[in-house]
């Protein structure tokens, strides 16, 4: 049946690249992706999928469904643009993937069972949207969630990182530089910021993280000693317990620099943090497989330091987040223009092509070897066992 799906695919390709040309033409950033979300919404509904809008409050978000029954599978769509760079990180492709991937996979429903569930996940760039529909459980009726990733290269077993955005702001007391001084009780918010920024700098150096960060707010007047200051950070990290250790300590060196000037120090997460991905072996291998049978090469990159929202999905669900080579992009980084212009080249039709068929040999197998996914399940098992024990 692998090849019948194929030749749906190459049926279904002219209107899926249609949809990601037209998606590349009129980018939208993040939670305004109106016209992106229509045009996957009604392709779906053609197809015979049962979509619901404004999927958990979020107005570009839906859920789509064909089939009935276990096992469930769920298909991960992304539309979302960069601000000024358009589709830099190849969202353009990514939601045409998943759900061309899920529409051909009707025919195999209809023979074996099983339900295929689409999902239009907005914003995975900035707000990062599965956070909150991993934790209001939208994906707990999955017994995997599938999606594919343009890259320079087609891989699967590749390293991530977790994000944990946090901002710190300081509260003073306001002056008149010529009020400052011995005696005064002025507190310089900003002070304490740069001290904060200067201690951080100083220790990341020992910090297995990666950890960056600006002074968003440092007044408005230089002869004003600022009564609010702010800073945000990203802390990015391999593992969950390495990012609690460098929050922590950077934390500290926010708290010292308050403490020293006499400044409030307030400590909020300004962004949803992103976790690690939990990689599941079994679904590796049946990625690998169906795209080496395309003849598509499936490489291991494993210092790759990308981030994604799909990571949290991967701690509730097994996931497969796999990379699909848009092989023109060799030497190009992700979220550049440059690499956006190249998802709508001939390289990026294939990969959209091969991404599809992929995709939809993976479903496949899931919904028709049971041994298939109960392997699944028992390595994503062990694989939160282990996280458990180190204390994650």
């Amino acid at each position: 049946m692998k090849e019948a799906i194929q030749k749906t695919v190459e049926g279904f390709l002219p209107e899926l690249w249609a949809m990601s040309r037209e998606m590349y033409e009129n980018p939208e950033p993040g939670l305004e992706e109106i016209n992106s979300s229509r045009l996957l919404r009604e392709w779906l509904t053609r197809q015979g999928f049962s979509v619901e809008e404004n999927f958990h409050g979020l107005p570009t978000a839906f859920r789509a469904v064909y089939g009935s029954g276990k096992p469930v599978l769920g298909f991960l769509c992304e539309y979302d643009a960069l601000p000024e760079v358009g589709h830099g990180c190849g969202h353009d492709l990514i939601g045409v993937i998943s759900a061309g991937a899920a529409a051909a996979l009707c025919q195999a429903v209809d023979v074996h069972g099983g339900t295929l569930v689409v999902y239009g996940t907005p914003d995975e760039e900035i707000t990062c949207t599965k956070v909150q529909l991993t934790d209001e459980g939208a994906f707990d009726e999955l017994d995997a969630a599938l999606m594919l990733h343009p890259y320079q290269k087609t891989c699967g077993r590749m390293g991530s990182i977790g994000i944990y955005p946090v901002q710190y702001e300081f509260f003073g007391k306001k002056c008149h530089a010529n009020e400052a001084g011995p005696g005064s009780d002025c507190i310089n918010a900003l002070d304490a910021a740069v001290t904060a920024y200067l201690n951080i700098s100083q220790a990341k150096q020992y910090l297995d993280a990666n950890i960056y960060g600006i002074i968003n707010n440092g007044g408005t007047l230089p002869n004003i000693i600022p009564d609010y200051a702010s800073l945000r950070y990203y802390i990015r990290c391999d593992e969950e317990r390495k990012t609690r250790r460098a929050v922590e300590r950077v934390t500290r060196c926010a708290q010292g620099a308050a403490d020293s000037v006499g400044a409030e120090l307030k400590i909020t997460q300004y962004l949803c943090p992103t976790q690690t991905l939990l990689l599941n072996e079994p679904l590796l291998q049946a990625f690998e497989e169906n795209m080496t049978a395309l003849g598509e090469p499936v490489v291991v990159e494993e210092g790759n330091r990308l981030s994604t929202d799909a990571g949290n999905v991967s701690f509730r669900v097994p996931t497969l987040h796999g990379m699909i080579g848009i092989h023109s992009c060799k030497g190009l980084d992700l979220h550049t223009e440059e690499f956006a212009a190249q998802t709508v080249t001939e390289s990026g039709r294939e990969a959209t092509r091969l991404g599809v068929c992929g995709l939809a040999g993976v479903g496949y197998d899931l919904l028709t070897k049971p041994e298939l996914l109960a392997a699944v399940r028992a390595d994503f098992d062990r694989g939160i066992r282990e996280q458990n024990e180190k204390g994650v």
